[in-house]
């Protein structure tokens, strides 16, 4: 972690905290240059940057700092936050696709999904606090408020000149989502930007108060890239780790349905019809389930041998049906569309999928002709197109 990155900034905290920053030029308004840095943040599809932030609250003798590499991606905009992401240090990964998020415990080796995560399992996490999501979402409130006076100047940091944007909010603080927290004492929180003149990209958010003068909280921003490399496709599903993370002992291990035993009969309806299919309508055919997921990277992987083995058996009986853990039929049909896949999908919402014991994805069940088990697991080409080649006889 770059903890070293405060160092630069020691000077000025210094001549912040003691009231000896330089008086700037007030060309441009304060709300002006908000408005610039909204604009800014709100047109970009995807920002990634190195995170910093320092807590050093003098008065209570508390001092903790943490850090993290972030990859934020604003074109997912019908997920809960309007954004999908991935934050990453040396101890922990955090990773939230649009539709499940997950942490990998990187000394543990333990991986530990959420598959239906809220907006407030999102709320706690430390690495939002003061950070440009943050300001994405607060600016346009602050900039709205004609109540809230905000002030521009300059001042120096090294040799060069920055913007320095300030404002007080009394008695609440700004939240790591962007929202406000209220504070039931009366506080006056001291907020300052430092703006890069060049880009109008933040450097650092600089916060106080003035119960405790001396006391802050510093973040800050280096690295930062709009519009720059993406992180791997295969990096933001869980599958990916399952070889080098195992399951966090919170998580409730389910145990696949057991071979040589009957399978439970479901009536589910298809992704791209209004029309159901149930399972004893398939009497007298050998049935693979291939449970799935969108977000999943072994799924898509896993797509061409389902077609090949889909086209190689479809003039036996045989059916090969997908079974979508809870995706929406407009999510699975976007994956349709990029994958290509040559059978059909029927829509789950997890209760089949819990119901055969299925935790990891994908996860093939094979039956024979009556409904009997005869394999629960992983995608073994081989092992499936013996065991489909002996039940079709």
């Amino acid at each position: 972690m770059q903890y070293h990155s405060i160092l630069s900034i020691i000077p000025f905290i210094i001549a912040f905290i003691t009231g000896a920053v330089s008086p700037g030029n007030a060309q441009k308004p304060a709300d002006q240059l908000l408005q610039q840095l909204s604009d800014k943040l709100n047109n970009c599809q995807t920002i990634s940057y190195h995170y910093f932030r320092g807590n050093h609250y003098f008065s209570e003798d508390y001092h903790y700092e943490t850090a993290a590499n972030t990859f934020i991606d604003f074109q997912s905009e019908n997920t809960i936050l309007g954004f999908k992401f991935q934050l990453e240090n040396e101890e922990v990964g955090l990773i939230y696709n649009g539709t499940e998020s997950f942490q990998l415990n990187k000394k543990e080796k333990t991986l530990k999904t959420n598959n239906k995560p809220s907006l407030d399992d999102f709320a706690s996490t430390s690495f939002w606090v003061n950070s440009l999501v943050t300001l994405q979402k607060v600016l346009p409130v602050l900039i709205a408020d004609k109540t809230l006076e905000k002030t521009l100047a300059d001042t120096l940091i090294g040799l060069k000149h920055f913007h320095l944007l300030s404002f007080v909010l009394q008695n609440k603080t700004i939240s790591g989502l962007g929202s406000f927290s209220p504070i039931t004492l009366k506080r006056a929180f001291l907020y300052r930007l430092i703006l890069d003149k060049e880009t109008l990209l933040p450097l650092q958010v600089i916060q106080t108060n003035d119960a405790a003068p001396a006391d802050y909280m510093l973040t800050s921003f280096s690295d930062v890239q709009i519009n720059g490399a993406a992180p791997t496709e295969l990096s933001w599903y869980p599958s990916t780790y399952s070889n080098t993370y195992q399951p966090a002992l919170d998580e409730k291990i389910l145990v696949p349905i057991e071979k040589n035993t009957l399978a439970p009969d479901w009536q589910l309806p298809w992704a791209d019809t209004n029309d159901s299919i149930a399972l004893h309508q398939l009497k007298g055919k050998v049935v693979m389930l291939e449970f799935w997921m969108k977000n999943c990277g072994h799924c898509i992987e896993a797509v061409p041998a389902l077609n090949a083995l889909a086209e190689k058996y479809k003039n036996k009986k045989f059916e090969l049906i997908g079974i979508n853990a809870h995706d929406s039929k407009e999510n699975i049909q976007a994956f349709y569309q990029r994958t290509k896949p040559n059978f059909k999908t029927a829509i789950d919402h997890m209760k089949v999928t819990l119901n055969y014991g299925i935790q990891g994805f994908p996860t093939v069940v094979l039956l024979d002709k009556k409904g009997v088990v005869l394999y629960a697991g992983g995608y073994d080409q081989e092992l499936l197109e013996t065991l489909i080649f002996k039940a079709l006889k």
